[in-house]
């Protein structure tokens, strides 16, 4: 009879064992989906491109100050760098000819807040759009491998800056669960955020990225990654005060957003106080914010065209939809997940966290339209007084967010920092030289000795920057990439997409 009952127990946990580790699988594999990485996978051997000896003739080279044109230039690429650039000079006859007449040459672009996630396509994307760098701003231990992959050459895509996981409070529970959905790495105190530290700077990751720590473990993170010789970047600690901004030892700002963030927890209710109060206290705080900036020389990081685009999500998605090359973005960040009201994951209307819920003539509606203007406003006057006192700014995307399209979102941000009282020479060197010197980088410049990140185009983006868009070829690394084999690129990205889809998303094409 005990022997009866001992198997039946037996039994039981061993089933309940199989159930809890299939709901596991279950639930994984829903976030491994919603990360892309059911996303059919294009062959990037299709578009490999050997590192040659290239020549581009009587061409306009962006000066290495930024600020103008030089015309009627030959560059000569050779070994993946600039071997030189004369005026009016003859190409190596036993170099790739490329014309250059009528055509513009800057540095490759660097996206400096991007997320890879599960979706190697997005390297395809970037690549098209002329992004030869970006900055994947919380990695897991396999993205330090592809970051050697693409340096090798045995990989299509854009020189990968990784920073570590980001490095979070939680307690034991709610820390396992947010590893579970995330690449983030939960700590419960100050030797354990210190170990992490020192791990992650042992594997050779590019920065140490913190997101929200307790003060005392922001304070020891920052200081012990200083020590090590790495930078860190991220989010500020939930409690934390911008006073702090005065001490800290953090490099960059992973948003501006984070600085707007506190801003509204020091100035309380915008809906009972006013948008207008608001404003003021945004402007009377700036330069004091500023001043530590600078004091500390701390970079910040835009993502600017994000914010913007939340109120365009909750004042019509449909149209937002519709602004966007949304055919390019990975099915599974489109499609996402809504297992309930409070949880939504996607881009789409009934699973777009950022969606309205309300109709446009109540007042819940109005609160919350009130509130994401005040915000979006609120990263405009700041960036307006960065810009006008000289604060590093780099142009970040945090693509992996709604709507924030690989490659194509690059150039919605530097549309955006122009529009937020950027010169177009400021918007471009956001992207190019400045993040080029915060990453210690051998790019940024079209300058002889340099890495060959180069992007060649049709319009002077100094007229406009939207022309950044107009790329007729891309050099990664010293390796050509024509406009053909770039739309080709493109179009591989669209079918594999369109091959993994469940929702048709014809209407917003």
């Amino acid at each position: 009879m005990l022997k009866t009952i001992f198997l039946w127990l037996f039994g039981l946990v061993v089933a309940l064992i199989i159930l809890a580790l299939g709901g596991l699988l279950w639930f994984t594999n829903g976030v491994d989906a919603i990360y892309g990485a059911h996303t059919e996978e294009v062959d990037h051997t299709a578009f490999a491109s050997p590192q040659e000896r290239i020549a581009i003739s009587n061409v306009n080279v962006l000066s290495e100050d930024g600020h103008s044109m030089l015309a009627n230039r030959t560059v000569v690429v050779d070994g993946g760098h600039i071997v030189s650039i004369t005026q009016g000079g003859v190409a190596p006859h036993d170099a790739r000819q490329i014309n250059g007449e009528g055509k513009y040459l800057i540095p490759g672009l660097v996206d400096s807040h991007m997320h890879l996630l599960k979706s190697p396509n997005d390297l395809l994307l970037y690549v098209a759009n002329g992004v030869t760098h970006v900055r994947d701003l919380g990695g897991p231990k396999k993205r330090l491998s592809l970051r050697a992959e693409i340096e090798q050459g045995d990989r299509i895509g854009p020189k990968l800056f990784v920073s570590s996981p980001p490095i979070n409070t939680k307690d034991l529970l709610e820390g396992a669960f947010f590893e579970l959905i995330s690449f983030h790495k939960t700590t419960r105190s100050v030797e354990q955020a210190e170990r992490l530290v020192k791990k992650y700077a042992e594997q050779g990751y590019d920065a140490i990225k913190t997101y929200h720590l307790d003060m005392p473990s922001y304070r020891a993170v920052n200081k012990l990654a200083a020590e090590l010789d790495v930078p860190t970047t991220g989010h500020f600690p939930l409690t934390m005060e911008l006073s702090e901004l005065a001490v800290t030892q953090q490099n960059e700002v992973a948003h501006l957003e984070e600085i707007v963030r506190v801003l509204i927890r020091e100035f309380g209710s915008i809906h009972e106080q006013g948008s207008d109060a608001f404003f003021a206290h945004v402007e009377a705080r700036s330069d004091a914010i500023i001043d530590d900036l600078l004091a500390n020389d701390i970079t910040v990081n835009s993502v600017l065209w994000f914010m913007e685009n939340i109120h365009d999500q909750f004042g019509d998605l449909e149209a937002a939809l519709k602004d966007v090359a949304i055919e390019y973005a990975n099915p599974g960040l489109v499609e996402g997940t809504q297992d309930s009201d409070q949880y939504k994951v996607g881009w789409l209307p009934g699973y777009n966290q950022f969606e309205a819920e309300t109709d446009p003539d109540t007042a819940a509606y109005q609160k919350s339209d009130e509130f994401w203007r005040a915000r979006e406003t609120a990263h405009h006057i700041l960036l307006r007084a960065m810009v006008r006192r000289g604060v590093k700014i780099v142009a970040g995307t945090d693509s992996g967010g709604n709507l924030v399209v690989p490659g194509f979102s690059l150039h919605d941000e530097l549309a955006s920092l122009q529009r937020g009282g950027m010169s177009t020479s400021q918007a471009l060197a956001s992207a190019t030289r400045v993040p080029a010197e915060l990453m210690r980088s051998n790019a940024g410049r079209v300058v002889a000795g340099r890495r060959a990140d180069l992007v060649l185009l049709n319009k002077n983006p100094l007229v406009a920057i939207e022309n950044t868009k107009t790329i007729e070829s891309v050099i990664l690394n010293g390796r050509v990439f024509t406009r053909e084999q770039l739309d080709a690129m493109l179009a591989a990205v669209v079918k594999a997409n369109d091959n993994s889809r469940k929702i048709n998303i014809d209407q917003y094409r």
